[in-house]
C-alpha cells in the first residue's frame, strides 16, 4: 500500500500525522505519498503543510529518508492568492520545474522517488510536459514521472507523446475502488480509474495506483453514506457479497477491498489516507492479507455485473 498524507498539517494535526509516519516507517509501510497543494482548500490551508509535515519528520530522523519511497505532485496547485483549481499554476516547463525546487524545499530532500503530473493541464503539450519532468528525472531530482487524473484518450495521446522520449508515464494514480459509480456520475476534478484507462495502462506498461478506496470511510461506518452516484441496486448486491467475503476473511468490509485490490488480477495499488494510527494499522493488516481465489473471482464477478 501508499500513504497518502493528504490532510497531514491540516485536519489531521501534525503531531498526529508525525505519529503516524512514525508508526507506518515501524509497519513497513515505506511508500508515501503527497502534493504540493494539500491541503488548500481546508480552511486556512495554504497547499504546501502535507509537505512540510513529512520535510519536518525528515529532519528528525536523520538517514531513513533513503528507506522512503516518496511521492509528490505537480501542477494543481492554485497561484498565490487563489483558492480556485482552474487558477492552478499548470504544467509547462517552467512551472514543474519552479513547483519542484518548492516541494523539494517543503520536503526537506534533494530529490523525489516519483513525480506526479497531477491534473491534466491542455493549455501545453503533452509532450513538452513529459520533457520536462524527464530532464528533471535525467538531471537525478526525479527518479520515476508519472500522471493522476488523465482519462483515457489523454492517456493515450500522452504514451504516443512519449514515443520519442526515453520513457515517459511509468505510473498512474487515479480514483478506484470496488464499487462503481453510475454511469455519468460527476467526480471532477477525480478522474476515474475506468476499464478504459486500465487498458491504456496495461499497453503502456503502467503502473496503476488507485486514490479514495475506502470511499471515506462508507464501507464500514454507518454515520458515512455512500457518495452521490454509488448508492445504486447494483452496488448494493455488491456490497453484500463483499460483506459474504469480509466475514469469511475475519476482515471488515473495507479492509477486503484494500486485499482484493492489492490481488486482483489487474492489480491495482491502494493509496490509503489515514488520520489515526489505528486506521493506519487495519490497512497494513489488509493488504497483508491473502484472500482465497474464489472470493477474489466473486467480487469480480459482482463487480463486472454492475
Amino acid at each position: 500500500m501508499t500513504l497518502g498524507t493528504m490532510y497531514f498539517g491540516t485536519t489531521v494535526p501534525e503531531a498526529i500525522g508525525v505519529d503516524v509516519l512514525d508508526e507506518a516507517f515501524d509497519l513497513g509501510v515505506r511508500t508515501w505519498d503527497t502534493a504540493n497543494n494539500y491541503a488548500f482548500w481546508v480552511p486556512g490551508g495554504t497547499g504546501g503543510e502535507s509537505e512540510e509535515c513529512l520535510g519536518r519528520w525528515f529532519a528528525a530522523h536523520p538517514g531513513r529518508r533513503d528507506d522512503i519511497f516518496l511521492s509528490t505532485k505537480v501542477g494543481a496547485r492554485p497561484r498565490h492568492g487563489s483558492k480556485n483549481l482552474a487558477d492552478a499554476v499548470g504544467l509547462s516547463p517552467t512551472a514543474i520545474r519552479g513547483q519542484l525546487h518548492a516541494s523539494l524545499a517543503r520536503l526537506g530532500t534533494d530529490r523525489v522517488d516519483l513525480l506526479y503530473a497531477h491534473i491534466d493541464d491542455e493549455t501545453v503539450p503533452l509532450a513538452e510536459t513529459i520533457g520536462a519532468m524527464e530532464e528533471l528525472r535525467d538531471e537525478g531530482l526525479v527518479g520515476e514521472i508519472g500522471a493522476s487524473n488523465l482519462p483515457a484518450p489523454r492517456l493515450r495521446e500522452a504514451i504516443d507523446a512519449a514515443s520519442g522520449h526515453d520513457r515517459g508515464y511509468r505510473f498512474l494514480q487515479q480514483r478506484f475502488t470496488f464499487l462503481n459509480p453510475a454511469v455519468g456520475t460527476d467526480l471532477s476534478p477525480h478522474v476515474l480509474l475506468d476499464d478504459a484507462v486500465a487498458a491504456e495502462c496495461a499497453a503502456g506498461g503502467i503502473t496503476m495506483l488507485g486514490y479514495s478506496p475506502l470511499l471515506s470511510g462508507a464501507y464500514t461506518r454507518p454515520d458515512r453514506p455512500l457518495p452521490d452516484g454509488y448508492d445504486t441496486p447494483a452496488n448494493r448486491e455488491a456490497l453484500a457479497v463483499l460483506a459474504q467475503v469480509a466475514g469469511r476473511s475475519g476482515l471488515d468490509s473495507g479492509q477486503t477491498v484494500l486485499a482484493w485490490m492489492a490481488q486482483r488480477a489487474t492489480g491495482v495499488l491502494p493509496v490509503v489516507g489515514v488520520s489515526s494510527i489505528e486506521q493506519l494499522r487495519s490497512a497494513a493488516t489488509a493488504v497483508k492479507t491473502t484472500l482465497p481465489q474464489q472470493d477474489i473471482h466473486a467480487l469480480e464477478a459482482v463487480r463486472m455485473a454492475g
